[in-house]
């Protein structure tokens, strides 16, 4: 995966923190471009509605050349998003897309303790003693 980097022709405003205007456009190789749009493609097949979106989002910005401001709006993202997801993906590339686990609360059941609570539900409140024939929230959470 080649990466093209070189200066633009326009020259930028620059503030009084900075000492040197630098502009910067990435362009990237037809093989890049390629592989993302057949990724795209691939994600399609998977109805993976979160990758398609991510490479959509990177097609607009890398091979497109859409301003950011445009695809702030039409995708609903802040710059910041799109700014981190640009520079993730030029420093790891494709791994950039791989979704972990993103953490979370482990659970307190047990997968047996879920299977019984399962049980206990489809066999209606009416069957674990409760006075009503319908479940409600508060129901379930005095059942577990």
């Amino acid at each position: 995966m080649s990466t093209r980097v070189y200066l633009s022709k326009h020259t930028c405003q620059t503030t009084y923190e900075e000492d040197t205007p630098v502009c910067l456009r990435i362009q990237r190789s037809r093989m890049t471009v390629k592989d993302l749009h057949s990724r795209l493609q691939y994600a399609y097949q998977r109805d993976d509605v979160r990758l398609v979106r991510r490479i959509t989002v990177l097609l607009d910005l890398l091979a497109h050349q859409v301003p950011m401001a445009v695809v702030c709006e039409r995708w609903g993202l802040s710059p910041s998003c799109l700014y981190t997801c640009q520079q993730a993906f030029l420093l790891r590339g494709m791994d950039s897309w791989a979704y972990g686990h993103s953490g979370g609360r482990p659970p307190k059941l047990t997968p047996r303790q879920k299977k019984r609570l399962v049980e206990l539900i489809e066999a209606g409140p009416l069957v674990v003693g409760c006075e009503t024939a319908c479940w409600n929230s508060v129901l379930i959470r005095v059942l577990i």
